[in-house]
């Protein structure tokens, strides 16, 4: 089926939300039309680290290489994927010739050295700089005593050179993530506190059209795109705050594609009008409890071992997740490196998280603060976050919950001020040392208001990453979980989960990919 799109927002009088008015039905247009979480933050993925703004960003900005619906590394902007040459250090990389950027502009690597020194700048305040941060002068930019990278080198307007301070067996595989996305320096400039926010161009396959945080994003075909035209002619993120709405707003006809929570599925998957609609994908991540390791009352590894008995995790798996989930056994997700199939179950234990609180000083128990952004409140996180609630009750563990915007949620994680949260973390490149060093390394941990400081986990990671062989990497990470999940206690994993979407019968060649993120690069309309 294909629709004309009006530019133009208006008020949904029946819920009182913000939406796009589609016109009625044509021939002439693709419009593929996705029910999106609001989070009314900037859509630079140089400044957070949210799924549902990255599935609007990679549309629009891309990466030097990426992974496909496949899992499988490919070159983007680029001609081939380089082999590192002098003992693993150094990347020589040659751009395609012709690509240009949606304002017209040409792509060359002044481009990308102007995009991938960004991160660095300790103004900037990059979440994830982390990913890039081996080659050789960014610890120097990030300490503020460099204004570029030594190690990047250009040799004229198409080939680089990047040299690393060690070996990094993930590297290319970081730059697929969207935190390394190539900017226009030019327009970047220009567009000053505005980028993000109201300009927004890559070099993608669709063009913002209308950028709205408020409200959505609509976007078109860039017909100038150097790859593979996409088969639609536009792509419209419509946020819509209340997850049941959303859904209402998809059985009316006025959403194409939709996440399905997972406390829905068993509901719309015994509908006839809608179970052959539904499409599900079991992610690359884990749902747990994080803990700040520097607030007092968390910072002692029985507190937080406590916490741990007192989780029912088979409860959550089977009547919060209505089945859908399974209890974690570790942080690190099955399908990676570094899980172990064979860790047993986290024990619930209700007297043994007693004693334990009553030795680390805590017999009567204590106050502790939950951060969460409001428009997570009806998703998984939300319910989840509740669910535990009541059950820390049962050890005198007193759970507040505090509802904030994103955009402050990402700004107080991002000063180490948030207390306790429920992650919903997901792998960003099938990789372990993307999963866990981010979160858990002490280089990195405060800003993600875990705040965990172990010399011997900072050494697994720092070696694992370090080196190629594959097996001892995977005995590494596998040491490396089992001593923040099991002797630290400095992330509580509670369970894994399936995920599920529904898609009209008319939209085609389209999956999901276990980073979960949803993208419509190949997806396509029929009438």
């Amino acid at each position: 089926m294909r629709r004309n799109t009006i530019i133009k927002i208006i008020i949904l009088a029946a819920f009182l939300i913000p939406v796009f008015a589609l016109s009625s039905w044509t021939a002439e247009k693709k419009i593929l039309r996705y029910g999106a979480i609001p989070q009314k933050i900037n859509l630079d993925m140089y400044l957070n680290t949210i799924n549902d703004v990255m599935g609007i960003s990679d549309h629009i900005i891309e990466t030097l290489v990426r992974y496909d619906d496949d899992m499988v590394l490919r070159p983007l902007l680029i001609k081939e994927l380089p082999v590192p040459s002098k003992g693993g250090l150094v990347y020589r990389f040659e751009l395609k010739p012709g690509i240009k950027f949606h304002d017209g502009s040409p792509l060359t690597v002044s481009d990308v050295k102007f995009s991938i020194e960004h991160m660095f700048y300790p103004s900037t305040g990059a979440a994830m700089n982390w990913v890039c941060d081996m080659i050789v002068g960014a610890k120097d930019m990030m300490d503020g005593k460099s204004n570029e990278l030594s190690g990047f080198k250009i040799i004229d307007d198409l080939t680089f050179e990047i040299t690393l301070e060690y070996p990094y067996a993930p590297f290319l595989s970081a730059l697929a993530t969207s935190y390394t996305g190539i900017y226009p320096e030019k327009a970047f400039k220009e567009a000053g506190k505005d980028w993000g926010l109201k300009t927004f161009l890559g070099t993608g396959p669709f063009k913002v059209t209308v950028l709205d945080i408020d409200t959505g994003v609509i976007t078109e075909r860039f017909e100038d795109y150097h790859g593979e035209k996409p088969k639609l002619d536009g792509i419209e993120f419509i946020f819509i705050d209340d997850t049941n709405t959303r859904i209402m707003e998809y059985e009316r006809g006025n959403l194409d594609v939709v996440e399905l929570p997972a406390t829905l599925y068993p509901e719309y998957s015994k509908d006839d009008r809608f179970a052959s609609q539904i499409g599900e994908f079991t992610p690359m991540g884990t749902i747990f409890i994080c803990p700040n390791n520097s607030v007092p009352e968390l910072g002692s590894a029985k507190v937080r071992e406590a916490l741990s008995y007192a989780v029912d995790r088979e409860m959550l798996a089977r009547d919060l997740m209505k089945g859908t989930a399974k209890p974690a056994t570790t942080f690190l997700t099955p399908g990676m490196m570094g899980y172990n199939k064979d860790a047993p179950a986290y024990e619930y234990n209700i007297e043994k998280a007693k004693i334990l609180l009553a030795e680390a000083g805590f017999p009567d128990g204590f106050s502790v603060e939950g951060i969460i952004r409001n428009t997570h409140m009806s998703t998984q996180a939300g319910r989840t976050l509740l669910a535990l609630q009541n059950q820390l009750k049962s050890i005198g563990v007193d759970l507040t919950i505090t509802q904030v915007d994103s955009a402050t949620w990402v700004e107080m994680r991002a000063a180490n001020k948030i207390q306790l949260y429920i992650g919903t973390w997901y792998a960003d490149f099938p990789d372990p040392d993307g999963f866990v060093y981010s979160l858990l390394h002490s280089s990195n941990s405060p800003r993600l208001s875990s705040s965990y400081n172990s010399p011997e986990f900072d050494r697994l990671l720092d070696e694992a990453r370090a080196i190629s062989d594959n097996e001892k990497r995977d005995e590494m990470y596998r040491q490396a979980d089992n001593l923040a999940t099991r002797v630290d206690y400095a992330v509580i994993p509670l369970y894994n989960e399936t995920l599920y979407y529904m898609a009209k019968p008319y939209v085609k060649n389209f999956k999901m990919s276990p980073v979960y993120i949803f993208h419509f690069f190949n997806a396509d309309i029929e009438k």
